[in-house]
């Protein structure tokens, strides 16, 4: 396996899935971020191993949100011994309240952000905009390295116009593509669970992430994160944006990806033809099941 230890600004997604959510951003002077931190540490622990890290690497925990398949619920009393000394446990502001992060308030390394651009590790800045998703709401972030700009979007209930504008023309863009409508209409799920989840303030089909993709337009690659493992397929995900002028990984909810560098330049255009642009009136949350 590629360890990229070469100290360039990149992005490895440990696991995406319902059981759980972890990225790690590597910084340009190789310091780790961990985006949300919902599988255990020691699983953490195992995965970053074998990319050649540790725990004690990591500098700071970026969370988007506190659903617990974000944030692991050990991580606030491990964190603060586990980690590099020092190093911090982001939250929104409208997050830090929750009774969960108290040994974290003690520890004194919670940090809250908003709206301002925060930086976790050096060289590495983050800025914020809160999109829908149940009650609270969900952290995107436009993270800037000296190579270029990640966007990172997850667990979002629609994709609005402002939040196209806020991470458009990213170098690389981790998106969800949650679920496929289809297969989520045939599911055995109960009603109120589709309709929580396609209702506008769950989480994203394939087809909104391909015309929210398509409409900020990474200049060089997409991941696509938290597929359903009931009512998606990579397969499905993939078809989909056969023939994109970007480069392309699909996140597992057990296997770490590749390292994708985060950069602006332009990857190798494919030969299949690019699909035409999708009106942006189709970003809006779906009534209900299709068939």
């Amino acid at each position: 396996m590629d360890l990229g230890h070469d100290n360039s600004p990149a992005l490895c997604v440990l696991a995406s899935g319902s059981s759980g959510n972890c990225s790690v951003l590597r910084s340009a002077d190789g310091e780790l971020v961990l985006i949300d931190a919902g599988i255990s540490p020691r699983r953490a622990s195992a995965a970053l191993s074998a990319l050649g890290y540790s725990l004690e690497d990591v500098s700071a925990v970026v969370l988007t949100h506190l659903d617990s398949d974000h944030f692991y619920s050990s991580w606030a009393t491990v964190a603060p011994k586990r980690l590099r000394f020092g190093a911090s446990v982001w939250v929104h502001v409208s997050h830090s309240r929750e009774r969960r992060l108290d040994p974290l308030h003690e520890a004194g390394c919670l940090a809250t952000f908003e709206r301002e651009a925060f930086a976790p590790a050096r060289g590495t800045s983050f800025t914020s905009r809160l999109a829908s998703h149940d009650a609270e709401g969900v952290a995107t972030f436009r993270i800037t390295t000296p190579q270029g700009e990640l966007g990172f979007l997850t667990d979002l209930g629609e994709v609005t116009d402002r939040l196209v504008d806020f991470h458009r023309g990213v170098g690389v863009l981790a998106i969800e593509s949650n679920y496929c409508p289809r297969l989520q209409a045939r599911s055995a799920r109960p009603d109120f669970l589709k309709r929580r989840i396609m209702g506008g303030a769950g989480h994203l089909s394939n087809e909104q992430c391909l015309r929210a993709t398509e409409a900020i337009g990474p200049s060089s690659h997409a991941v696509f994160l938290h597929l359903s493992r009931e009512c998606n397929t990579p397969e499905i995900v993939g078809a989909l944006h056969e023939g994109a002028d970007y480069a392309r990984t699909i996140a597992h909810a057990e296997e770490p990806t590749r390292w994708v560098s985060i950069t602006g330049a332009q990857p190798e255009v494919h030969t299949s033809p690019v699909r035409p642009p999708v009106p942006m009136t189709l970003f809006g949350p779906l009534s209900g099941p299709r068939a």
